[in-house]
């Protein structure tokens, strides 16, 4: 039979797969919506090019050449009918840029979500953390002087709706070790409660000699400070493929992060990928875009990739999302095969 231990365990591993499989659903969501952004993106386009192009050319037909050859207007007419013709051949790429554009806006509102999500976790994780140093307090002094910790935190338990139940302990500790009895009350709202509480907390400490400040045991928090998405990840990915607004925003998601990124996107990385080798051989992990990407380079990382041995990942997206989860799980199972080589 299952132990509390065990029990919590498989709990938590079923709602992080639940969570995941909830994010899935989400992202694909997302892309088949891209999908629909390109089209009506492109139909809006080509209509309305192919609508210019029309009156183009029908005052084209009322300029013939043999009567109007020299005419200014009609030189202007043919040059604006060869830019729509060009524009109207572009049409895909500028609808994808749009399309991507409006997924990678999505993604940024998912990914925001999953972050808050994670900070309510951590925040009633700290709630817990809090509670446990109070009621460690065994003295007057000393569960007073919880006030000071407890300010540093007051917008965390706000936004958890934590602070009532904190300040409610803190001052039924405070009476417990009271030789005065109940001295310690609501004075106000809850946060001016806190206030009070650590002013009085800061003249004993004017009074007598203390030790260090009380701060909550890092028991129930993963971390002692708030974290966010990626941050712990750590090693060089090379990516092949790609559009400059797709690195830009993977870029700023992993600012935070000890990631080096090089980047060969299908703008600028033609020109750039004779120096994929040396890149390639130095990497913890290659990704290869084939969502948006050029058939060159490609073919060219591909083949880059063979010759050194490498296998890469390869990742069929315009948006950040799963180009951000193939970088998590990559850099995370490189990093664990590390630690059990060197155990």
């Amino acid at each position: 039979m299952l132990n509390l231990t065990e029990l919590d365990e498989l709990e938590n591993s079923v709602q992080a797969l639940v969570k995941n499989a909830q994010e899935e659903i989400e992202t694909r969501r997302l892309e088949k919506q891209r999908d629909n952004y390109y089209q009506d993106a492109l139909g809006e386009l080509e209509k309305r090019l192919e609508g210019l192009l029309t009156s183009v050319l029908q005052a084209l037909e009322q300029l013939p050449e043999a009567e109007f050859g020299d005419s200014v207007n009609r030189q202007q007419l043919l040059e604006t009918k060869a830019d729509i013709e060009k524009q109207i051949e572009d049409a895909p790429i500028r609808a994808a840029e749009i399309a991507d554009r409006q997924l990678i806006l999505q993604e940024e509102r998912l990914l925001e979500e999953k972050q808050h999500a994670q900070d309510r976790v951590w925040r009633q994780q700290l709630k817990e953390d809090l509670l446990d140093m109070i009621r460690e307090q065994t003295d007057f002094f000393s569960a007073t002087d919880a006030a000071i910790a407890i300010k540093g935190y007051v917008n965390d338990l706000r936004a958890i709706s934590g602070l009532e139940e904190v300040v409610t302990t803190l001052i039924k500790q405070i009476n417990t070790y009271s030789e005065e009895g109940a001295v310690a009350r609501v004075r106000g709202s809850y946060e001016q409660t806190l206030m009070f509480i650590y002013d009085k907390a800061m003249q004993n400490r004017a009074r007598v000699d203390r030790g260090s400040e009380l701060q909550p045991r890092t028991r129930h928090r993963s971390s002692e400070r708030r974290p966010k998405l990626y941050t712990e990840l750590a090693g060089k990915v090379v990516i092949f493929g790609g559009h400059d607004r797709l690195q830009t925003a993977v870029k700023n998601r992993l600012r935070d992060s000890q990631v080096e990124l090089v980047w060969y996107s299908t703008q600028s990385g033609v020109s750039l990928a004779h120096q994929g080798e040396s890149q390639i051989s130095g990497a913890d992990l290659v990704i290869i875009v084939t969502g948006y990407a050029s058939h060159s380079l490609t073919e060219g990382a591909m083949q880059t990739s063979k010759k050194l041995g490498v296998v890469p990942e390869m990742v069929n997206t315009t948006g950040m999302t799963k180009l951000l989860e193939t970088i998590e799980v990559g850099l995370k199972t490189r990093q664990l095969a590390n630690r059990m080589n060197t155990a």
